[in-house]
């Protein structure tokens, strides 16, 4: 269940009444009140908090914000969604530099809907809100379970994880599906829970919002390691990159003084041991496949920074 909070201005009585039928039909809370609403953030820990109009509260960082500007004027740039009331809104709201705004009309003030139809289109706006950026939302142990279902699937054999780290149970099933989805890696997390005998999360459609030109990575075939790297150069480092990386690295194929030749040629020396670093974490890269030390640098921080936030809005 999604934990809402709505908080609006005192007195406006027309967005209180709003609100409350909201409530009918979402269970959420509200309050017009700012120490209400921070000890409301503080016990109730909402997930998203839905701001109407302008109100005199602290931003609480932990919760995801949506904002019905009701006329207030702003870029909007923090909020997940901005949600307006008229096609004319929006207009006015894009002028402003808004993004990501949904037009859902408010049965008290327009007979062309009614609460129900308001209700349902407000909580896919809240879906698509927890759909966002679904790495932030995870759980620690969530996050330690990915490498090792993925390093199961790039062998396809249990034995490479089961002896180094304990088989994962699987926590927050929705949001790893989510996750290797808009990473490009959702059949390799399949195939990871296959080999460790684990049930597979739903696959069931989801909406979400991404960031301005984001498109999901999909996979090199039939390349090289340094076309991979440059890759990564040009393009910001991905999962499925490092995922094509590691599979170069442990196949038959592959010579380790020949690409260590070819990476000083293209100048590739501190993105590879960086790369490398994040491959150990991410992937859990076993030393023996290294070509060469990865390094945990500066470069190697910025790539970790990369890699966690650019699903980020």
């Amino acid at each position: 269940m999604i934990k809402v909070l709505h908080v609006y201005p005192k007195n406006d009585s027309l967005t209180a009444r709003f609100i409350h039928l909201l409530m009918d039909k979402i269970e959420s809370k509200a309050t017009d009140n700012a120490d209400e609403f921070k000890r409301l953030c503080r016990e109730w820990q909402p997930d998203i908090i839905h701001q109407h109009g302008s109100v005199d509260v602290k931003w609480q960082a932990d919760a995801r914000w949506v904002v019905s500007p009701n006329g207030l004027r702003s870029t909007f740039d923090d909020y997940y969604a901005v949600v307006a009331r008229s096609p004319l809104e929006a207009e006015t709201l894009r002028d402003l530099g808004a993004k990501r705004i949904e037009v859902i009309m408010n049965p008290l003030v327009t007979k062309q809907v009614d609460i129900d139809e308001t209700a349902q289109k407000m909580m896919q706006v809240y879906q698509k809100v927890m759909n966002s950026n679904p790495l932030a939302l995870m759980e620690e142990a969530t996050k330690d379970a990915l490498p090792v279902i993925l390093k199961a699937a790039i062998h396809g054999d249990k034995r490479w994880v089961e002896q180094e780290i304990p088989i994962p149970s699987i926590q927050q099933p929705r949001l790893l599906y989510i996750y290797s989805s808009l990473e490009g890696i959702s059949s390799l997390l399949e195939k990871g829970l296959t080999v460790l005998g684990m049930e597979q999360p739903a696959h069931d459609a989801f909406e979400c919002y991404l960031p301005e030109n984001y498109t999901v990575p999909s996979s090199i075939t039939g390349t090289n390691i340094i076309n991979m790297l440059d890759d990564i150069q040009r393009n910001g480092i991905t999962l499925i990159r490092l995922v094509n990386i590691y599979k170069a690295l442990i196949s038959d194929s592959h010579d380790d003084e020949k690409l260590l030749e070819l990476i000083e040629e293209n100048d590739y020396n501190a993105l590879f041991v960086s790369v490398l670093q994040i491959l150990k974490e991410q992937l859990h890269l076993d030393e023996g496949y290294f070509p060469c030390p990865p390094e945990d640098n500066n470069n190697t921080r910025r790539l970790r920074d990369d890699l966690q936030n650019h699903l980020r809005l």
